[in-house]
C-alpha cells in the first residue's frame, strides 16, 4: 500500500472533562488571553516542527483550519526524501496541536494563524543520521523562510556521554547554533532525563542561543520531576524558562493527555509566536531575551525552571 493512502483508525472528536481542564490551564498559564484580547494567533509567522512523523495531519479535524487556509507550506520526510509525513511517529502531531490545534472552538495552542513547515528526521531507532537530518531540515527551513524551529528531540545517552553537553560537541547542537546565527528562534525541549542517571539536559537544547523549555507540573508550577535540569557541561544556565510538561493534546486517534518536555516546547513555540507577531521588527535574540523576560521567576533564576 502506498504510505498517501495509507489509514488508522478515525478520529474521535470529544474532549474528555479532564482533557478540556487542561486544556484551559495550560492556554492560562501561557497568559494567552492576553494575546487573544491583542488579537495574536501567531498570524504572519512562520513554523518549521522538525519531528518523527506527522500521521492524520492531513486529515485530522484538529487541523482543518491549517488546511482550508493552506498554512502547511511545505513537508518533507528527511528519512526517505520525500515530501509525504503524514504517518510514522505519533510525537510530531502532538507536539503540532500544541502550537495550533483547534477543535470545534477549543484551541489547545495559541498559534492557530501561523505557517507551518513540517519536517520528519526521526527514525524509529535512535541512529547518528537522526543529526544529519536535522540539520538538513534546518537548512531546508531556512530557506523556505521560517523565523522559528521547534524541535522537541534530544540527543543523550544512546550515543553520547554528559561532559559532551557543552553546546559544540555535538552536530546537532552545532546545526542548532548555525540556525540561530541565520536569525531563526530554535525552541528545543530540554529532555526528560531529570530522574535518571543522565539528569542533565540533552543536545541540541545545550547550544548558546537556543531557548530551551523545562517541564513544570500543571497542578505545583514547579519542576516536574522527569525534566532534565542544568547547567550545561561547560557551566552555562539552562533551561532558559519552562512550561506545563503535563499537556493536553491530540493523536492521530484522539485527544488525550501527554507528559514531557516535548509538550512543553511547542506550548512555548505558541507563546513566541505570538510575541513574534505584535513585535515583527524584533529578531531571533531580541525574541529570546523577551521571552526569558516573561519568566515568572524573572531576574532570578535557577537550573530546575530557568526564568
Amino acid at each position: 500500500m502506498k504510505a498517501s493512502t495509507t489509514r488508522t483508525k478515525p478520529f474521535r472528536p470529544e474532549i474528555s472533562e479532564s482533557v478540556e481542564s487542561l486544556r484551559q490551564r495550560q492556554l492560562l498559564s501561557m497568559g494567552a488571553s492576553f494575546f487573544k484580547e491583542a488579537g495574536a494567533d501567531g498570524t504572519g509567522v512562520r513554523i518549521a516542527v522538525l519531528d518523527g512523523g506527522f500521521p492524520a495531519v492531513d486529515r485530522s479535524p484538529v487541523f482543518k483550519h491549517l488546511r482550508e487556509n493552506n498554512r502547511i507550506i511545505a513537508t518533507w520526510d528527511f528519512v526517505k526524501n520525500r515530501e509525504f509525513v503524514y504517518s510514522y511517529n505519533n510525537h510530531g502531531t502532538m507536539v503540532l496541536t500544541c502550537i495550533a490545534g483547534i477543535l470545534g472552538d477549543k484551541n489547545f495552542g495559541m498559534a492557530p494563524g501561523a505557517e507551518f513547515l513540517l519536517a520528519r528526521t526521526e527514525v524509529k531507532r535512535e541512529v547518528f543520521f537522526e543529526e544529519e537530518h536535522w540539520l538538513e531540515a534546518m537548512e531546508w527551513a531556512d530557506k523556505n523562510g521560517a523565523d522559528i524551529i521547534n524541535s522537541s528531540l534530544g540527543y543523550t545517552y544512546h550515543r553520547y556521554f554528559q561532559n559532551q553537553m557543552d553546546g559544540h560537541s555535538t552536530l546537532v547542537s552545532r546545526a542548532a547554533t548555525l540556525a540561530a546565527r541565520k536569525g531563526m528562534l530554535v525552541i528545543n525541549a530540554a529532555g526528560n532525563d531529570g530522574d535518571n542517571f543522565w539528569k542533565v539536559i540533552g543536545a541540541p537544547a545545550d547550544a548558546d542561543s537556543i531557548l530551551s523549555v523545562g517541564a513544570v507540573s500543571s497542578g505545583t508550577g514547579y519542576k516536574i520531576p522527569f525534566s532534565s535540569i542544568g547547567p550545561t557541561a561547560d557551566g552555562r544556565f539552562k533551561p532558559n524558562v519552562s512550561a506545563f510538561g503535563k499537556v493536553a493534546t491530540s493523536s492521530a486517534k484522539k485527544t488525550r493527555i501527554a507528559f514531557g518536555t516535548s509538550f512543553a516546547a511547542p506550548l512555548t513555540t505558541g507563546f513566541a509566536a505570538c510575541v513574534k507577531q505584535l513585535n515583527p521588527d524584533w529578531n531571533n535574540m531580541k525574541l529570546y531575551g523577551e521571552i526569558q523576560k516573561s519568566g515568572h521567576l524573572y531576574p532570578y533564576f535557577d537550573y530546575a525552571h530557568g526564568y
